[in-house]
């Protein structure tokens, strides 16, 4: 019985000179999806698990490293209060970048990114792009501000890794605007 289905397959199918590419062919079937169509890649439950897990982490010790190396916010309305930073980063920053940048803008820009990519990691929005520059930021924080403190960078960085390369599963704002383009 197997025999005889192997060789109907191969009448069928094989090379393009069987009955399924010949005369009696549809046009479509070269160009049409499969049915049903196959399970799209990051789409199971564990992918929204982990994608939640890395996410809210990154978040949190993001959001963190922000608030604890910002000014306290005195006036909630004023978003540039948000972001004003801590003098002892700004003095930092001046020894990290070494005059290759204003200290007080890269201190700002530091407090402003730390501030704002939680909520972008959390919504899901852009996480590649996030997921990669942590990566870099990891790697700069391990090279030039703190070689002790590779250990956090060595996590930070993975994290980073995985939304890089993985995105930010099916619960996030990525994969439902792909899905909506049928990119994804």
């Amino acid at each position: 019985m197997r025999d005889q289905r192997t060789t109907q397959f191969l009448r069928l199918y094989a090379d393009a000179g069987g009955e399924a590419s010949g005369p009696g062919a549809h046009p479509m079937d070269s160009w049409c999806p499969p049915c049903p169509p196959p399970r799209r890649h990051g789409s199971t439950p564990i992918d929204a698990i982990v994608g939640i897990a890395v996410r809210l982490g990154l978040a949190a010790a993001l959001w963190s490293w922000a608030r604890a190396n910002a000014q306290p916010v005195r006036d909630w309305n004023d978003w540039h209060s948000w972001f004003q930073p801590d003098p002892g980063l700004v003095t930092a920053a001046s020894v990290w970048f070494g005059g290759l940048a204003d200290a007080q803008a890269a201190a700002f820009q530091l407090v402003l990114w730390g501030t704002l990519l939680p909520v972008v990691l959390l919504a899901g929005f852009l996480t590649r792009l996030a997921g990669l520059g942590v990566l870099l930021c990891a790697a700069f924080f391990t090279i030039a501000i703190e070689p002790q403190g590779w250990s956090f960078a060595l996590v930070a960085g993975a994290l980073g890794l995985y939304l890089a390369l993985r995105g930010a599963g099916p619960l996030s704002v990525d994969w439902g605007a792909a899905r909506l383009t049928r990119m994804g």
